[in-house]
């Protein structure tokens, strides 16, 4: 049990990149459960998949006109995300966080919304939107899938660069053997895949960081990149998982869940957008004076 961290605080990524509700209201009630885990023989890997289940079975209450059903939706939806942050803060605690774990908690959040689009979009289409209701839900699914992953590599690269630590992967980063069992195949593929997207989504981000790993650098470089990189993190909030809960349940209870998928394909693909550009923009910035400063390094 060396290994195991002292179960007294919260087993956190990084406060930097934690979420004001994360860090009030997920975070404690998810490490109480992950120490109340701790002794036993459940796995990281089992939590992720009961934050799985109970996300699948909140997306459908999502089907019905009922703003109760909608209610009890919303409720499972915070409860799988409790279960979403338990699994992560097990897998800390016992000092026992892998790819393959993340992999499949990445494969998790996916299906979850996935299934939350499908049933959006099913009760657009049976309330006479049509094919016009799935082609919403569609594009949606997939503006999501873009945002989601963006704030994910800003706030890895953040902890990476700014602070010596995260959990940041590059293509060349996933050079295991595949993993036995289909399931986690299958999770180790789609990871694959997300992170070649981020790949290409942030080109110059990804090398800066290839050159980051190349030099010794100095706390003036990644004091430069905090300053500049972490005045994005208040902004991923607004593509957060925390913004997305609230507002597909406000939207669906008032009898609108049209306007949760108008604003996730318009104002928050917006948001994505500006994001991603200045981010590459300081990117480029901080590459030069990786380049050519003597201060990047130490």
């Amino acid at each position: 049990m060396c290994c195991v961290k002292p179960p007294s605080a919260l087993a956190l990524k990084g406060n930097a990149v934690e979420e004001w509700v994360d860090l009030r209201f997920y975070r404690p009630l998810g490490v109480r459960l992950a120490r109340a885990l701790l002794p036993t023989g459940v796995s990281a890997d089992e939590v992720t998949i009961w934050a799985l289940m109970v996300g699948l079975l909140a997306g459908h209450m999502f089907l019905y006109v009922d703003w109760r059903v909608n209610a009890l939706g919303f409720a499972l939806l915070i409860v799988s995300d409790i279960l979403d942050s338990a699994d992560g803060q097990l897998a800390r605690l016992r000092g026992t966080s892998t790819r393959l774990g993340r992999s499949l908690d990445g494969v998790s959040d996916a299906l979850r919304f996935i299934n939350l689009y499908i049933h959006l979009s099913l009760r657009l289409f049976l309330a006479g939107h049509g094919w016009e209701g799935l082609l919403l839900g569609v594009l949606a699914a997939f503006s999501h899938s873009l945002q989601s992953s963006a704030v994910d590599f800003i706030r890895n690269a953040y902890l990476y660069a700014g602070l010596r630590s995260g959990e940041l992967d590059l293509p060349e980063d996933l050079t295991e053997a595949p993993p036995t069992g289909w399931f986690a195949r299958f999770a180790s593929y789609i990871y694959h895949d997300y992170v070649e997207r981020q790949v290409r989504v942030f080109p110059r981000s990804v090398r800066l960081v290839r050159r980051m790993r190349q030099v010794r650098v100095g706390d003036a470089f990644r004091a430069e990149y905090q300053d500049r990189q972490g005045r994005l993190l208040p902004v991923c909030t607004w593509l957060g998982q925390n913004i997305r809960f609230g507002l597909v349940g406000v939207a669906a209870m008032t009898g609108h869940p049209s306007v949760y998928l108008w604003t996730e394909v318009s104002v928050m693909n917006a948001v994505w957008l500006i994001l991603v550009l200045i981010h590459e923009w300081n990117a480029t910035a901080l590459g030069e004076s990786l380049g050519g400063g003597a201060s990047a390094y130490a």
